[in-house]
């Protein structure tokens, strides 16, 4: 009897993850107090099931049922702290409860998959929460619990929980701008769900920094509702997944030509509405014929045939290397768990009519992360920046342990070439396939691009990617913002019909918002 009323548990209880905040310190991840509840065998009268049981889960319930072996069975973990004490007022015998923390989000699916997530004992599991794990996470504690003569349990003095108090907490400083994240996120979730699309994805960036300052993907879930989590719901397809950018493409191997000499403002292609490379016919939509174009307008006019013919003018191995430069067939690096490096078929597989498509953005799969990164550098004046989504990390005693900062990776373009493109895209907002992103007074600039998906060698009819990659101002770019949505299943599949407005969208309400 003298052991049974003297009885020790030891119970290990998470801790508190450090917190992740946004550019302006807004919390994004904090861990909150939470009541998790124990039951002890010796002291648990079966009888009190039917009051206990309305408070728990039926898979709980259950084992209730049961007979208990043992001094210690957890009943539920983590329950709010309003849920924790109408079970602990009910005084049920051998029914008892300990403090645990519990990760929470505040903004819920609107940061998802930047956040990631955690399990149940804290560990970072995805996202931010996992690439910054070694910091953020601090190990479960011991607690030393104490049973008195009456039954009830008192949490012996734990120095661990002394020192957690007196050291500031870690901490993770993003490059996001939640306000801006915000405005991203609503306008894809929404946009994807009016095109009743498989999966959407958006990033803005700062095209001088290599900042990221939002990024978002659909669908999406909450990260603090595991019900929520299911299939492709948690991919940053943003970075996890790489698809056929199609005509986005043009512009980057446009500016590989014009550097390199093999385009001149002089260079003139003619477009009967199709050409035969090798075995195969590559023709315009609707088999449109351009006539005589320049560089200008065939990127205006979004022109196959006009591409084609660069792309079998370029030798297989200059263009590759060249690709390879701009950031395609590599990860770009972000710090993030799960990145892509896209698709880059070696030289060696470039034959027949592989130049011309890749020319056209087929052949060549990429992140739109990777799309970002390219076309910062045609805005920013012709340097590749490493895009980054860390400003700093600080350790539990609050010392700088990571400092994010603008890398550049080098230099793909002279700043007149850029210029040029810079331009060109501008009039192929104002005037070409881009229509549909104009927004006034911000002279947005850039390139929708559709392409069809395939599948086991060849392409499928009814499957098609939608992006729209663009920049604003054109003349002194701010922003670079990349919208792809795929698979739409309404209203059509056109880039400049799907992605466009959704682009329009979001840069009208940064303009609103300040930015």
């Amino acid at each position: 009897m003298w052991a049974r009323s003297q009885y020790w548990e030891q119970v290990m209880a998470t801790s508190s993850r450090g917190t992740i905040a946004d550019r302006n310190g807004i919390t994004l991840a904090l861990s909150v107090p939470r009541w998790s509840m124990f039951v002890d065998p010796a002291f648990w009268d079966p009888s009190q099931l039917s009051v206990l049981g309305q408070h728990l889960p039926k898979q709980v319930v259950q084992k209730l049922q049961k007979p208990l072996e043992g001094r210690f069975m957890w009943l539920v973990r983590k329950l709010t702290l309003q849920k924790g004490e109408e079970i602990l007022s009910l005084n049920l015998k051998g029914v008892y409860g300990i403090k645990e923390m519990e990760r929470s989000y505040p903004f819920g699916k609107h940061m998802a998959h930047l956040m990631g997530f955690v399990d149940i004992d804290e560990k970072g599991l995805s996202g931010v929460e996992r690439q910054w794990d070694f910091f953020l996470y601090n190990p479960p504690r011991m607690r030393n619990l104490i049973r008195d003569a009456a039954g009830n349990y008192f949490e012996a003095a734990n120095l661990s929980s002394e020192e957690e108090m007196v050291f500031p907490k870690s901490e993770v400083v993003l490059t996001i701008d939640w306000r801006l994240q915000y405005i991203v996120d609503d306008a894809l979730q929404n946009g994807a769900s009016m095109n009743n699309a498989e999966w959407a994805a958006a990033v803005c960036m700062d095209p001088m920094t290599g900042e990221i300052l939002a990024m978002s993907s659909f669908p999406s879930f909450d990260p603090g509702n595991r019900e929520t989590f299911s299939g492709d719901a948690l991919r940053n397809n943003t970075v996890g997944r790489v698809y056929e950018p199609g005509s986005v493409l043009k512009p980057v191997i446009m500016g590989i030509a014009l550097e390199n000499g093999y385009v001149n403002s002089k260079s003139r292609f003619n477009c009967s509405g199709s050409i035969k490379i090798a075995d195969h016919v590559i023709r315009e939509v609707n088999w449109r014929a351009h006539g005589n174009q320049d560089f200008n307008k065939i990127i205006i006019n979004s022109c196959n045939v006009g591409m084609a013919q660069i792309g079998m003018m370029m030798p297989t191995t200059f263009t590759y290397n060249a690709l390879k430069s701009w950031g395609f067939g590599v990860s770009t690096g972000v710090e993030l768990p799960g990145e892509e490096e896209g698709l880059l078929p070696l030289p060696s597989q470039w034959w027949g009519v592989v130049p011309a498509n890749i020319a056209l953005g087929q052949g060549i799969a990429v992140t739109p992360l990777q799309l970002a990164q390219a076309f910062s550098a045609i805005a920013n004046g012709g340097l590749l920046v490493r895009p980054y989504l860390t400003k700093n990390v600080f350790d539990r005693k609050g010392n700088e342990v990571y400092h994010g900062q603008r890398r550049e990776i080098g230099r793909v373009l002279s700043n007149s070439t850029a210029e040029r493109l810079r331009m060109t895209l501008r009039q192929a907002v104002a005037e070409g396939t881009g229509k549909r992103a104009d927004v006034e007074n911000a002279k947005v600039a850039g390139k929708t691009g559709t392409a069809q998906v395939a599948h086991r060698g060849k392409y499928l009819q009814d499957t098609h990617v939608a992006t729209f990659a663009g920049f604003w101002p054109y003349d002194s770019p701010r922003y670079v913002l990349i919208v792809t949505v795929g698979n739409p299943g309404a209203k059509g599949y056109l880039a400049g019909a799907i992605a466009a407005p959704i682009f329009r969208t979001i840069v009208e309400e940064m303009m609103a918002s300040g930015f």
